[in-house]
């Protein structure tokens, strides 16, 4: 690229207050470029109507001093710190270097900061806390700030490229609106891993951040950024737009990490371009504060601002990686892996458009939800034990097992991480030698003693133990034949996720039925939509051993569920198996009550994070064979001869 790039002309910059007011014909003509009257740029910025500023001298080596004796042991401290000074920043004058140079001395504590906080409000329950929603609300607003303090760069340098001296002008506006672009995707990653709905103007700053760098012709030039990422504002438009199409409501929050990163580098194999384009593609309105949509459900006339996406050259590349069955995914890193289910999720969401089948019908009944697969398999065995399935009703655990009726292996269980290690071998005999079947008697005085109990406190109140098997009283917002909608409220309820495998009841019945969590929403802070599926209306609890070719040795026994056959959709029995050890063409043996059912695991149908299902075929046994076999003669004469032997 010359040294003197000539900028090219086409678009109004808009200066708007922090209220969001619409400039004056007068606060236009002095404030901003008229470049053209067509397409105005709807960027909203603060007016720079400050004139102190007490926290460093304004250089760039004050802000690096200043950054860098921050707090680094309390991150919400530094952030609000740096909540404070960009924003103070963002209202002072300053040259376009300047503010980019400063920028650029406190992004890395900026960076550092919002990965630090992200910690406290990621992986929280579904109904968060005051203080994680803080903590979240923080971190946008630092993003929100950061973005604005570079798109002010930009839009300053395009105002008054002629007074850039020190620096390339183009370069500086490309590199300032390839910050700010990778600023609104982090902001946008936050929301959907928060399963909030976008922040209004989220979307319509991404897309005119876009369209400022494209109205420039800066879109294609490579910026390297070693904290963000390099690669070119296209490159980093696409990251965040095509995140929005992969359905992010139905994708865990490391899910959705691992897919922005690595869109990060499979962007790069898409391109945007003008017009409607062919079908089975994304539209994306550059004026519209909307995201990308697939061209079948675009409704209005796509206009001069429409950009497309064809997905297709992504899809293959990602249909290329899932046939990859040596690899465990793609790995980035120890924390940011995606995963053969997220790739599998990808490449369904980006190539075809899926419809919801049933209607959906509004009501406010209650119903009993139990979320994960021990608890799925407790209640689908009528609410029986694991053990009690394999090994019938009478089964008695080993004694460390039984603790409900011991005071001092009670207390142990909520604190001693040990416990599990000290556990008995199976097959050992209950000969009366072990301490803990012994009955020792205590009064209750020394009980509260050794329990840390006050003398005072009701010695005979039972300490409160937790339910093994919890299940949570939920209202359904809607309801159809394929699934419920649920108002998620209670926040005790645990932290349930996308692609967790739940059992659900009606309050006016007694049969338990099978789902899954296909996506999430969050309407308030304390208000969240769950939509589940319905995968069976009921299933048979098993357990499941894998045998080993060489060894001739059985695993032990994993929980199980078996989804029999429903004639009237066509669908065959399938297996519901835990995530991993799992896999097609293995043989494995059902076990319940002392039957023994020997089976081959043949297509996968579905998988998530949580659980795999499988169609399966019934091995026959030897035995079995014998009986069936009806050509042998009932009385051959080899019959007198075995006897004899």
């Amino acid at each position: 690229m010359a040294d003197r790039r000539v900028f090219r002309i086409g678009y109004d910059i808009h200066l708007y207050d922090t209220l969001g007011s619409r400039p004056t014909q007068s606060e236009n003509e002095t404030g901003c470029i008229d470049m053209s009257r067509d397409h105005p740029l709807k960027l909203r910025l603060p007016r720079q109507d400050q004139q102190g500023f007490d926290y460093f001298p304004l250089s760039v080596e004050a802000a690096r001093q200043w950054a860098g004796g921050l707090p680094v042991t309390s991150s919400s401290i530094v952030a609000g710190q740096l909540e404070a000074v960009i924003g103070r920043l963002n209202r002072l004058e300053l040259k376009p270097e300047l503010r980019f140079s400063i920028m650029e001395a406190l992004r890395p504590t900026l960076l550092v900061t919002a990965t630090s906080l992200s910690r406290r409000f990621l992986r929280q329950p579904l109904v968060m806390p005051q203080e994680p929603r803080q903590m979240a609300e923080l971190v946008d607003n630092l993003y929100q700030l950061a973005g604005t303090a570079y798109t002010l760069v930009a839009v300053h340098t395009i105002q008054h490229r002629d007074s850039i001296r020190e620096v390339n002008a183009a370069r500086l506006a490309c590199e300032s609106i390839h910050r700010a672009v990778r600023f609104a995707g982090a902001s946008l990653l936050q929301a959907f891993q928060l399963y909030r709905p976008v922040q209004s103007r989220g979307w319509l700053t991404l897309h005119q951040l876009y369209a400022l760098a494209e109205g420039q012709q800066l879109t294609q030039l490579h910026v390297e950024d070693s904290l963000s990422g390099s690669g070119t504002v296209t490159t980093a438009y696409l990251q965040a737009l095509i995140l929005g199409c992969c359905k992010p409501n139905q994708l865990r929050q490391g899910d959705l990490s691992a897919a922005y990163r690595g869109l990060q580098e499979w962007c790069a194999l898409l391109s945007l371009e003008r017009g409607p384009g062919p079908k089975g593609v994304f539209l994306a309105d550059l004026e519209s504060d909307r995201p990308a949509l697939y061209s079948e459900l675009f409704r209005e006339v796509p206009g001069p601002a429409v950009r497309h996406v064809d997905p297709r050259p992504l899809v293959e590349c990602l249909e290329k990686l899932s046939l990859q069955d040596d690899r465990p995914g793609v790995v980035f890193d120890k924390d940011t892996i995606v995963s053969p289910p997220l790739i599998a999720h990808l490449i369904n969401a980006l190539s075809k458009l899926s419809m919801r089948n049933f209607t959906r019908q509004r009501t406010d009944k209650a119903i009993w939800v139990g979320t994960g697969l021990s608890t799925c398999h407790y209640f689908m065995a009528q609410e029986q034990t694991f053990e009690q399935v394999l090994y019938g009703g009478n089964y008695v655990p080993p004694p460390l097992d039984r603790v409900s009726t011991n005071p001092f292996l009670q207390r142990r269980a909520s604190r001693d991480p040990w416990q599990s290690v000290d556990d008995v071998p199976e097959g050992d005999s209950s000969d009366g030698d072990s301490p803990l079947e012994h009955e020792v008697t205590l009064d209750l005085e020394t009980v509260a003693l050794l329990q840390g109990e006050d003398e005072d406190e009701d010695i005979g109140e039972e300490l409160p133990r937790q339910e093994p098997y919890p299940t949570y009283r939920m209202s359904m917002y809607d309801a159809s034949p394929g699934g419920y909608c649920l108002e998620w409220a209670d926040p005790t309820a645990g932290n349930i996720t996308t692609g967790e495998i739940v059992c659900v009841r009606e309050d006016d019945s007694t049969r338990w039925a099978l789902a899954a969590v296909r996506w999430m929403g969050q309407l308030a802070p304390t208000r969240t939509l769950v939509g589940l599926e319905l995968l069976s209306p009921a299933a048979v609890a098993y357990g499941a051993q894998m045998q080993h070719i060489k060894k001739g040795e059985r695993t032990d026994p994993m929980r199980v569920l078996l989804l029999p056959e429903i004639k009237l959709v066509g669908q065959p029995p399938t297996l519901i198996t835990p995530r991993l050890g799992f896999r097609e063409r293995q043989k494995i043996i059902l076990m319940k009550r002392g039957e023994e059912i020997f089976i081959q695991l043949t297509r996968q149908v579905a998988i998530t994070s949580a659980f795999v299902q499988f169609e399966f075929r019934y091995i026959k046994q030897l035995g079995e064979i014998l009986a069936e076999d009806k050509s042998r003669p009932g009385d051959s004469h080899f019959d007198s001869l075995w006897t004899s032997i």
